[in-house]
């Protein structure tokens, strides 16, 4: 049989393309060498923010005094909180497979090779097909320290450490240095450079560090690599990045420099109908929304549809949550953008009093001449679900006037943004 697409790979890249599939009348074979849901799903996105909830309600329920709640020997049960991980786990990806096979889409286990345009071999069976999607994702990188643990193998643990070492200083790292702590671990954070989060806006990232510091977390930077294995700890963890997966002697595919595959901007490869999509590709976010929309947006090329472009939003899980969408102000004003800045400290922000004394704050950038809104950065409670009112601002090319009409709920995080914006309309009308 051949089929209209065949899919490399059950992660978020994968099964967002069999599910936009799905709207063309597309056959589709789908093939997973592990379990469906990849990465994201099964030790990445969904177990992390499991425990980082878990971790926040452990240390809210031990601080609670404040709100008048008087609670003594609270006690964690890690083995439970391990448990009910897997169960949700194991329920979102229950759920992920009926959808498939309720819309017929054939699922082979195993791993699966290209070996020729449209020809794909699996558990020494050939299959063909017309168009052929590559999303094999990718995995951790190789530890600088020889014994330390990967976040897969961190995710295995059936105890919470006293001492824990993690060597990075990027969102997987943090993300862990934060559930340990808020967990009761000591927990010391090793770089090579300056700061934390180095690739991302630098108010935010020192802003990070000082309420990472306030939790307790020591940030320990400029380390040689002796400083990485010193001292005593439970484990140390390797949080240094991930490298994309792509191993395929078989079939020749143009590759950058770090083995990732090569694609055009509508996720066509060096080769006629194969395509890729998700952290195998070269120059990839290492994110599941990009990952997701990067498989549809490959399926509505092969279909023939118009491809949507959408600035995205990165997001980091703590306590308060972080967010960026487009252009910070440094960005900007390095592609020549003359830009107009608001921000609102969240001191001020009702909902942020009652929740949290930690540093918050929502920062806008719009563009001088035009007044649009190119990017925010947020360090506030639902960062993350905030961030996609941006998104929609960028996309449909609001401008300050424009975005600054939609009335926020009184009390909530999310009415900031019109006292941000306030204070860009007022620095416009100050011209």
């Amino acid at each position: 049989m051949m089929y209209d697409l065949a899919i490399i790979g059950g992660g978020p890249a994968g099964y967002s393309a069999a599910f936009e599939a799905i709207k063309y009348g597309f056959s589709i074979i789908m093939f997973e060498k592990e379990l469906l849901g990849g990465t994201c799903l099964n030790r990445g996105c969904i177990p992390t923010k499991f425990l980082a909830r878990s971790a926040e309600l452990f240390s809210k329920s031990k601080d609670s005094e404040e709100y008048g709640i008087i609670s003594e020997n609270i006690m964690l049960d890690f083995s439970k909180t391990s448990a009910q991980m897997q169960n949700t786990i194991s329920c979102l990806r229950n759920n992920l497979v009926g959808l498939l096979q309720q819309n017929r889409i054939e699922i082979v286990n195993g791993y699966a090779a290209v070996t020729g345009l449209n020809s794909i071999v699996c558990n020494d069976i050939s299959y063909e097909a017309k168009n052929i999607i590559i999303a094999t994702g990718s995995v951790y990188e190789s530890p600088i320290v020889p014994e330390a643990l990967s976040g897969d193998d961190v995710l295995m643990l059936n105890r919470i450490p006293q001492r824990v070492k993690i060597i990075g200083g990027g969102v997987v790292a943090i993300e862990f240095a934060y559930i340990f702590n808020q967990f009761g671990s000591d927990v010391t954070i090793c770089i090579r450079g300056e700061r934390i989060l180095k690739k991302w806006d630098k108010e935010l990232a020192i802003s990070v560090s000082q309420n990472l510091k306030r939790q307790g977390i020591k940030i320990v930077p400029k380390c040689e690599e002796q400083v990485f294995s010193d001292g005593e700890y439970d484990f140390i963890m390797s949080a240094t990045g991930r490298r994309p997966f792509y191993n395929n002697d078989n079939f020749s595919i143009a590759l950058d420099e770090k083995g990732a595959i090569i694609v055009d901007q509508n996720g066509r490869t060096s080769q006629p109908n194969v395509y890729a999509a998700g952290d195998v590709i070269s120059g990839s976010s290492m994110l599941a929304h990009i990952a997701m929309e990067q498989g549809r947006n490959v399926v509505r090329h092969i279909a023939g549809k118009e491809v949507s472009r959408s600035v995205i939003a990165s997001c980091i899980y703590l306590s308060p949550e972080v967010a960026t969408v487009g252009l910070n102000e440094a960005e900007a004003k390095d592609l020549g953008i003359d830009v107009v800045t608001g921000k609102v400290n969240m001191a001020s922000n009702a909902m942020t009093q009652i929740c949290t004394d930690k540093r918050c704050f929502i920062k806008i950038v719009a563009e001088r001449s035009t007044h649009q809104i190119i990017g925010a950065q947020l360090l506030c409670e639902r960062a993350s679900d905030i961030s996609s009112e941006f998104v929609v601002a960028i996309n449909n090319n609001l401008t300050v006037e424009e975005f600054i009409k939609s009335v926020h709920p009184h009390p909530s995080f999310s009415e900031a943004i019109q006292d941000a914006l306030s204070a860009i309309e007022e620095k416009l009308n100050e011209i």
